[in-house]
């Protein structure tokens, strides 16, 4: 059995003892557990990180967990994360209802810890093995990538496709191995995620292609914001992960494979942005390859960049 540790899940339920139980059975399998005693804050805690799994009772005052449900599914942040109802009621409508609203399934109080165990770790296989998510950021992977942006081009809505990646990062992991780079990765997709959620456009779609490969889907009018935030946030939190020596000097003195000496400039985020503006696009593969080619563009210019795909053929 796959080890789940470290995975992120949110308990959203007003009963006290409820959450104090949960809790404490989830830290103890190496869970990290966050805990909200109302749908609204529930609400507020899942878009703002959003959680590998989320734990909703059903019966709140206020915001019920059939609204937060409904609202959790109607966000492109949390749309695909798993949702277990939890339920002091074992009526066949209510369940019903929960499953319109996106629940994944419905366990009922009381439940037994093991069978919340058993259904928590299938559902967060299974949300893996749907999405093909990355095991590194849990962002949905090239299966939901290419599914959704399949939908957006056959909706012929406007579109705009950000494909984000790093500069100098092979340079990086040679110099400081790679799970220094690892944390980069992450990092950038932080600020990758932090900038969707503050377009806050619900039809905002993020995946991690791969390695250090980022894609976003977004409207024309939201993507020149979005690259800005980006790249800005990049190049301030970038050097932290550096000495100071390099910092200083910005930097890395370094070998190539014939080794010959260089230097490698600190890390920076590239981006290439394609939109359906003056060109109709019909399949994901027209896309790559005009990104592909703008990225070589973006690349060769210096400092964190991003750039337009203009053409209108």
């Amino acid at each position: 059995m796959p080890s789940f540790e470290k995975r992120s899940i949110l308990l959203i339920d007003d009963d006290p003892l409820i959450r104090r139980i949960v809790t404490r059975t989830l830290d103890a399998k190496g869970y990290q557990v966050a805990a909200a005693s109302s749908g609204v804050e529930g609400l507020a805690m899942a878009l703002k990180n959003p959680p590998d799994l989320i734990l909703l009772d059903v019966m709140m005052p206020g915001m019920d967990g059939f609204d937060v449900c409904a609202a959790l599914r109607q966000n492109s942040l949390t749309a695909n994360v798993p949702v277990l109802m939890l339920t002091a009621l074992d009526q066949t409508d209510s369940k019903v209802r929960g499953l319109q609203t996106g629940a994944d399934d419905y366990i009922t109080k009381p439940f037994n810890h093991a069978e919340l165990l058993t259904r928590i770790e299938a559902h967060l296989r299974r949300s893996e093995r749907d999405l093909g998510a990355n095991p590194l950021t849990i962002l949905p992977g090239n299966i939901a990538i290419e599914q959704t942006l399949r939908q957006r081009l056959d909706a012929a809505q406007p579109l705009a496709v950000l494909y984000i990646d790093l500069t100098n990062f092979k340079e990086y992991n040679d110099e400081y191995g790679w799970l220094r780079g690892d944390e980069i990765i992450k990092m950038l997709a932080r600020q990758i995620s932090d900038a969707v959620r503050a377009q806050n456009d619900p039809n905002d779609f993020i995946g991690h292609i791969g390695g250090d490969d980022f894609i976003v889907m977004t409207t024309p009018a939201h993507a020149e914001t979005f690259a800005q935030t980006v790249i800005t946030r990049f190049d301030v939190e970038v050097p932290l992960f550096y000495p100071e020596a390099v910092r200083a000097r910005g930097y890395i003195e370094t070998v190539d494979r014939r080794g010959t000496p260089f230097r490698a400039p600190i890390v920076r985020a590239s981006i290439a942005i394609v939109t359906n503006e003056q060109t109709q696009f019909h399949h994901p593969g027209q896309i790559a390859a005009r990104a592909a080619e703008l990225k070589k563009y973006v690349k060769s210019l210096p400092g964190s960049q991003y750039a337009f795909d203009r053409r209108r053929k």
